[in-house]
């Protein structure tokens, strides 16, 4: 048999990898050994995979040749090495959220999504590193201390699924697990340059997800408090690979009450989901709603320009994009309802005494500069909230969701920054401490304008998790040495319209370019 021709890592898809493996171009093993090489080779500088799956990765690549040379159909996703969040329970692995009362923490069972995956074939190379809990948009853990951006690695990749797209963007894994709450599967995919989709709220099951906390030592977890705003999706190197990992996940497990029956649509590819390609499309221009100003947010040189060239090249193909002034809705409201909801779901899996110390920050003096921090007071004041006032939220997000799908109905997408900054200098910030303020680059350096850390990171984002959309951030360009993304919205429960419309678009956005800090691994 001839030598097989290994694929180059630096720039390979998901899609293509599965019709390599399909062709016999390579095997299962040797895609598992390339993908571990190059976690030999970088994970060391960039702290991206914290727990490593090598020799169960490799006699599962084994398994899946052997049932391909049987001729078997080892599954849609069969051979391709796949990295999971450290949210996710792995039967394995350890799990730890990076919670250290969960160090050494080995779940019996895989989480639903991970279960899914791995039954479909796919690969397990390693968990992905993350803030505490999943509950920062940044990369340091207490654990394992910092995952860095590989593009600079000065500067954080954000999060929290923030060795996750490390992981992607590096050729460690193809296909990656991750959850959002507020930002943290499309943060890090804009700062690092990969794809990533957030899934309509309860779409896709959470059975196996931290938080909640697990039973563990003989004593019951909390139970589930996060009853909204948390998606889970997939992170990968293009909007196709985007629809073959979601479209295995959706659907009730028997134990997610909330998530809905799904039937996958029918095209091309069969039962498990439709084709993925441009011509699904209407031939019709798109209708593009463009929303960049949220309550006057400044925004980063690289953001800016990379928005200009990105709108001139989609009308300049012919397609219909229109600037949303004022917004779509009050964000100020959508702050303060997310604030509410966040605050008191979040804050019931909190120590009473750290809830009641963080719910009255705002009122202390040293901290009154909080009134300028609409996102953070929100937050704060949805830690002591009453019934009536999360009552009052629910209802607040009930009437934005109501709004924007209207707008919605009458457009094929909206498009959005991602945040108003892009990857900002890594630094540790512990639980309690308080968050930076953020510089607002300038392409001359002059710009000393700083913005508190929530509204620089999370104010585009949060609007979304608050309404449950699904969302896709695509990579949209590389201005002055960094990576720029962007937020493209659906319709609730439309994933699969989404995806199509990304898969559209991508070719005017960009694609993915691999990171230069990873190019010389190429085994």
């Amino acid at each position: 048999m001839a030598q097989a021709i290994l694929p180059d890592l630096r720039y390979l898809t998901a899609s293509a990898a599965l019709e390599d493996l399909r062709q016999g171009r390579y095997t299962a093993q040797n895609l598992v050994e390339g993908c571990q090489t190059r976690i030999d080779r970088l994970n060391a500088g960039l702290n991206a995979l914290v727990a490593l799956n090598r020799e169960g990765a490799r006699a599962a690549a084994c398994q899946v040749d052997a049932r391909r040379a049987a001729g078997d159909d080892p599954g849609p996703l069969g051979g391709l090495p796949i990295s999971v969040k450290d949210t996710f329970a792995t039967r394995d692995l350890p799990t730890t959220a990076s919670h250290p009362p969960l160090a050494g923490y080995q779940p019996g069972r895989d989480a639903t999504v991970v279960a899914r995956w791995r039954q479909a074939g796919a690969v397990l190379m390693g968990k992905s590193n993350l803030p505490e809990l999943a509950g920062a948009p940044h990369g340091w853990s207490p654990l394992f201390g910092a995952t860095h951006n590989p593009w600079q690695r000065h500067r954080t990749p954000g999060g929290s699924s923030s060795g996750a797209a490390v992981a992607i963007a590096s050729g460690f894994s193809l296909l990656e697990l991750g959850s959002d709450i507020g930002g943290s599967l499309r943060i890090p995919a804009a700062y690092c340059g990969i794809s990533s989709l957030k899934a309509t709220e309860n779409r896709i099951p959470r059975t196996g997800h931290i938080p909640h906390l697990p039973p563990r030592d003989g004593r019951s977890g909390v139970g589930r408090t996060v009853w909204h705003l948390l998606s889970m999706g997939v992170l990968a190197r293009s909007a196709a690979d985007l629809a073959l990992g979601y479209r295995l996940l959706p659907g009730p497990d028997g134990e997610d009450s909330t998530v809905p029956p799904w039937a996958p649509a029918t095209g091309a590819s069969g039962a498990l989901g439709v084709s993925y390609a441009p011509k699904t499309l209407s031939p019709a221009p798109l209708r593009l709603l463009w929303w960049d100003d949220f309550e006057g947010l400044p925004l980063c040189f690289r953001t800016r320009a990379a928005l200009v060239q990105l709108k001139q090249r989609l009308e300049g193909a012919g397609h219909r994009v229109e600037r949303q002034e004022p917004g779509i809705f009050d964000i100020g409201r959508a702050w303060a309802a997310y604030g509410t909801l966040a605050g008191a779901e979040i804050g019931l899996g909190l120590p009473p005494w750290q809830r009641l110390l963080l719910g009255n920050l705002e009122r202390l003096g040293p901290l009154a500069g909080l009134q300028r921090q609409p996102v953070a007071r929100a937050f704060m004041r949805g830690l002591r909230a009453d019934l009536k006032a999360y009552n009052q939220a629910l209802n607040a997000r009930e009437a934005l969701i109501e709004t924007l799908e209207g707008r919605l109905g009458e457009w094929d997408a909206l498009l959005c920054p991602v945040a108003p900054i892009g990857p900002y200098p890594a630094r540790a910030m512990p639980a309690g401490r308080p968050f930076p303020r953020l510089r607002v680059e300038e392409a001359d350096g002059q710009g000393e304008t700083r913005l508190p850390y929530l509204e620089a990171t999370v104010a585009m984002t949060i609007p979304f998790s608050l309404t449950g959309h699904p969302v896709v951030v695509l990579p949209i360009g590389v201005v002055a040495g960094l990576p720029v993304g962007i937020q493209i919205i659906g319709r609730r429960w439309q994933e699969d319209t989404l995806l199509q419309l990304a898969v559209h678009l991508e070719p005017l956005c960009g694609g993915f370019t691999p990171p230069p800090d990873t190019m010389e691994a190429q085994p």
